[in-house]
């Protein structure tokens, strides 16, 4: 018979780092090589999975569209969340986040994910207006199909530029006003590596989306914060890409605040903790779990 060697406290550690360094390499090669390996990534994560509703109209322009996704028990309404994807506010694909909406969805939750106009064909704030667009359009939609959505505050999540549009859109409650909306809307949100303090722009990816405009337009740190939802910042304690000063900054300032940082994890690990094989990390979805059970149970 085969031996064994327990897997002592410091064995699991090794262990975790390793599988941890090999899911932020796996996920960064993908990166890398361009959007069609993460149209891979994200069949290997999700299959098949497909919105059970695809390209909503939230305005005039054919980025903004939307897919919507609902739980597979559609015998209720669902709470609803919307994920803002990333990519520098010049690039991305909601298709390719199927991965995302499934991890949700199979907590009881529906997902709308929106495309939305990108640099350089439009600057700031075209993709903030956009992102309220798409959170008016959705509260308009639960409220003619509450067979579907449940008529409640909505969760907004993102990664990287999706986690900075989720919270600036409501950092700066003109965006919201302007669609109607208030912060009362939003339930919390959720934000992976994400950017929030990052005045002046010091590269190119910042220098073309915001161009001069002031920090006390453009940042979530110098919007008056008193009145946020709650909040939960995740960061990788080794993103070089969005430095975890972004979150723990942010966190010191609003009110209602979770800050976790993940021990050897980089600016990609957030994101692909939220896939299924290989690259799953419960230190990234055990407290997103707890947030969404906390302030937007799937039961009322």
């Amino acid at each position: 018979m085969p031996s064994f060697l327990p897997l002592t406290p410091s064995r699991k550690l090794v262990t975790k780092r390793f599988l941890n360094f090999a899911a932020n390499s796996i996920f960064s090669v993908v990166m890398l090589a361009g959007c069609d390996k993460l149209g891979a990534f994200n069949q290997w994560q999700a299959g098949g999975y497909q919105p059970s509703l695809a390209n909503l109209p939230y305005g005039p322009d054919q980025r903004q569209v939307l897919d919507l996704y609902l739980p597979a028990d559609v015998g209720e309404p669902a709470p609803l969340i919307i994920w803002f994807y990333g990519g520098s506010w010049d690039s991305g694909d909601k298709v390719k986040y199927a991965f995302v909406a499934k991890r949700f969805t199979e907590l009881g939750y529906a997902v709308a994910i929106p495309d939305y106009r990108l640099v350089p064909d439009v600057l700031f704030p075209a993709f903030i207006e956009d992102t309220a667009s798409a959170i008016a359009f959705m509260k308009g939609y639960g409220d003619t199909h509450p067979d579907q959505l449940q008529d409640r505050p909505i969760i907004l999540a993102g990664h990287s530029a999706g986690a900075y549009n989720a919270v600036q859109v409501v950092a700066d409650p003109t965006y919201l006003k302007a669609s109607g909306l208030s912060r009362q809307h939003i339930a919390g949100i959720i934000g992976l590596s994400g950017p929030y303090d990052f005045h002046p722009y010091d590269v190119s990816a910042t220098q073309i989306a915001f161009g001069n405009t002031p920090a006390s337009q453009s940042q979530p740190v110098e919007m008056d914060l008193s009145g946020m939802p709650p909040l939960l910042l995740i960061t990788g304690n080794r993103d070089r890409t969005v430095l975890p000063r972004n979150s723990r900054r942010l966190a010191a300032l609003a009110p209602k605040t979770d800050l976790i940082e993940i021990n050897d994890t980089g600016h990609a690990g957030t994101l692909t903790a939220l896939g299924f094989h290989l690259t799953t990390n419960h230190t990234v979805l055990d407290p997103i779990t707890t947030f969404l059970s906390t302030y937007l149970p799937t039961k009322n």
